[in-house]
């Protein structure tokens, strides 16, 4: 292993997310996953440079559109992300709720997933994709193993996240 250091408040990888408004991205997160800001400082043109959000116990950090300085633009902008933040809940059905509530999309309604979680994703306002869980069952790995399979031979051509595959490799 080489070239990284531990560090107490950030721990693992951290996401950075880019929006087109930090400001209510931080009330959305806060409404909708309890987000606790830590803090947040601004350019002088009054746009979000840095804020640090406290989310399920993970960091979060946020950033407005700064494209002028290659810090890039969120996922609206760039017409989508390839990226999901995946976050354990206690009660997936409310966290989803409160995300529709609050102007998130519906991308998959909760329901019991075959790895034993109760699964939901939605994107939020601000183009990012988001999916909660609360574990449900805890199949040993060949259970499991046998619950994607059987899912696999039902679902062909869908993804696990019920989005139509549109590649496959063999």
């Amino acid at each position: 292993m080489t070239g990284w250091a531990a560090d107490e408040e950030f721990a693992g990888v951290t996401p950075q997310l880019t929006v087109v408004d930090t400001a209510a991205a931080v009330r959305f997160y806060a409404a909708v996953f309890g987000a606790d800001e830590l803090l947040r400082n601004h350019a002088p043109d009054g746009r979000v440079m840095h804020c640090e959000l406290l989310v399920g116990g993970g960091r979060l950090l946020l950033h407005d559109e700064f494209p002028e300085h290659g810090a890039g633009r969120g996922p609206i902008a760039l017409g989508g992300t390839s990226v999901v933040l995946h976050l354990y809940v206690a009660d997936v059905d409310a966290v989803f709720a409160a995300a529709l509530a609050e102007g998130a999309t519906e991308l998959m309604a909760p329901q019991e997933a075959f790895w034993g979680d109760r699964y939901a994703m939605i994107e939020d306002p601000f183009g990012h994709r988001w999916s909660v869980a609360q574990r449900a069952a805890d199949p040993s790995v060949a259970e499991l193993q046998e619950r994607a399979d059987r899912w696999a031979e039902d679902n062909a051509g869908v993804s696990p996240n019920g989005a139509a595959a549109t590649e496959r490799r063999d």
